[in-house]
């Protein structure tokens, strides 16, 4: 599906890893494609969604990483048209997830060309994602992620920020309610994916798709330093099925407890504690983007 793009409102995160080198090129990119260019920096996440509210024709294109593009969700389903997504974030894992070129004069070529894709949000007691909500391991990393390394390293500061998580995290009791079936677990990490990719490039599962009507779930049994090497490329590929410390599961609806209140990580965000609710949204919002490669078969195995 292609759609005609005639003036677009640009709202950028200053604080974005790429800021300062990404976007310039990439708005020439638009404006030597015929579109009429406005930007603006948001001072606040309030400020940002309404402006994408207040954006009246324009096509709204989103120039930062993923907590910008979590942050405008809210917004962003109540938009009748499709948005942009420029990844000048650290991780940048729905534009990985979409297949937009991390390279942004490309990425602004994949909006001026105006092909669309319907995609599903995941919801969290009613607040909208795009990636992956999640417990245990994936909340430390978040948490030793934050500051100044991140500032300096970037998306390279992930393996660190893992390592020293999992050298303090301590396994903890959960129960899931996967659409109505009951599950208990010793667990280092709980993770409920509406996309496919997350914390840096890893892959909630490997048949996962954004646009499948589907949440992927997942519990990560403890494990010592060797098993956790041999888990590693499961986690970075998304083949935990294939592994016995993790079990992999699909659902509509998923309820996540645990004994004592714990950090959730929303898109690379601590946000709210257990216990919560996540549910998917199906094709609930529109985006610029390439074509999906054919990856697995869709709606695979549970």
């Amino acid at each position: 599906m292609a759609e005609a793009v005639r003036s677009v409102l640009v709202l950028t995160n200053k604080h974005s890893g790429g800021a300062d080198n990404g976007l310039e090129p990439a708005v020439r990119r638009l404006e030597d494609a015929g579109l009429s260019v406005t930007l603006a920096a948001p001072e606040s996440v309030d400020d940002l969604r309404r402006r994408i509210r207040d954006s009246g024709d324009s096509t709204v294109i989103l120039a930062g990483g993923d907590g910008t593009m979590n942050a405008a969700a809210p917004a962003l389903m109540s938009l009748e048209r499709p948005f942009g997504i420029l990844p000048l974030g650290t991780a940048n894992d729905l534009a990985r997830t979409l297949e937009i070129p991390f390279d942004t004069v490309q990425a602004a070529a994949v909006i001026a060309a105006g092909r669309t894709r319907r995609i599903d949000l995941g919801l969290i007691d009613g607040r909208p994602f795009f990636n992956v909500a999640s417990i245990g391991l994936s909340a430390e990393v978040a948490r030793e992620h934050e500051g100044e390394r991140k500032k300096r390293l970037g998306v390279l500061n992930y393996p660190l920020s893992a390592w020293q998580a999992f050298r303090r995290h301590r396994p903890f009791r959960a129960e899931l309610v996967v659409d109505g079936e009951p599950i208990r677990c010793l667990c280092m990490q709980v993770a409920v994916g509406n996309g496919r990719h997350y914390g840096g490039g890893m892959t909630v599962d490997e048949k996962a798709q954004i646009d499948d009507g589907w949440l992927r779930v997942y519990y990560l049994r403890p494990a010592g330093p060797l098993a956790m090497l041999r888990v590693l490329p499961a986690l970075r590929f998304g083949w935990l099925r294939r592994a016995p410390e993790a079990e992999v599961k699909r659902a509509k609806r998923v309820e996540l407890r645990t004994r004592r209140p714990r950090a959730v990580n929303v898109d690379g965000e601590l946000d709210g504690m257990t216990p919560v609710v996540v549910e998917v949204l199906p094709g609930a919002v529109e985006v610029f983007a390439p074509p999906p490669a054919a990856v697995g078969e869709r709606g695979g195995l549970v």
